[in-house]
């Protein structure tokens, strides 16, 4: 991938998108340019990685294609204050902050060539599902070199407006959270039913990841297998059965349909 990166925030996001980069070659070192200023972090970042890091937002910017917002929501305004001094018109600015929009990047940075992204916190292994929205003045280039960095952290799709940003948000940004809820009680039920936790942990992490590798393999929906696996009077039906009698199902979705809510307060 012919392009220079500026990361701007090395928190968890930021070094996560920066590592799997590195892990899976799509940049070098030396066309990497982490800003970040916690000196412990920068450090940490500097001596596993050996790319270009800096303190401060400064004309090194302008050296590189392409510069990545990887910064808290709260932080946003005095970082982009700061960064419109230094962009040139052709700079690409990528943004995984979660809740602010284009219209707000745009009157902070007064740039024109941008790109919204929420990805979530699977990018950390690799595994990430990122899903994101360019300004109609980013060119092909420009896309392509957003899905070459997001795809080398797991999955990488563009929606066609940017409130699919805050559904993405609700469903994939969110997701592993609901997923670890519901892992959260199946571990609960396996100690209340006499396992311990470590054979607890290790029953339900290795079920939802065998389930999520058939699924992969299956190519099918998950409706389809849940039927293959629902025997009339069996167990698994049983408790679904119960979950239905109790709407789990409906109070699944609505549950999305607050964090989507939740989402649009945060974008506005």
């Amino acid at each position: 991938m012919n392009m220079r990166l500026v990361i701007i925030g090395g928190g968890n996001m930021g070094r996560a998108i920066l590592l799997t980069l590195l892990k899976s070659a799509s940049i070098l070192p030396e066309d990497i340019l982490l800003i970040e200023s916690d000196g412990e972090k920068r450090q940490k970042i500097y001596n596993s990685t050996n790319c270009n890091t800096k303190a401060v937002i400064d004309e090194a910017v302008r050296s590189y294609d392409v510069v990545l917002l990887a910064v808290k929501p709260q932080s946003s305004s005095a970082v982009m204050g700061i960064l419109a001094e230094w962009l040139l018109p052709e700079h690409l600015v990528i943004s995984v902050m979660a809740g602010i929009s284009l219209q707000t990047m745009r009157k902070g940075l007064g740039q024109s060539m941008l790109v919204r992204v929420m990805p979530n916190i699977s990018t950390l292994v690799g595994e990430g599902m990122s899903v994101f929205f360019a300004s109609k003045e980013v060119n092909n280039e420009g896309r392509e070199w957003v899905k070459n960095i997001f795809n080398s952290c797991g999955s990488c799709l563009e929606v066609k407006n940017e409130d699919a940003i805050d559904v993405a948000t609700a469903i994939s940004g969110s997701g592993p959270g609901y997923l670890f809820y519901f892992a959260e009680q199946m571990v609960l039920s396996a100690n209340a039913l006499g396992f311990t936790e470590e054979e607890a942990l290790e029953l339900v992490q290795k079920t939802l990841r065998g389930a999520t590798l058939l699924w992969e393999s299956q190519r099918v929906s998950p409706e389809i297998l849940r039927k293959q696996v629902s025997s009339p009077g069996g167990t698994t039906l049983a408790a679904l059965n119960h979950f239905r009698s109790k709407n789990v199902g409906e109070s699944i979705q609505e549950g999305m349909r607050k964090a989507y809510q939740r989402a649009k307060e945060l974008s506005s």
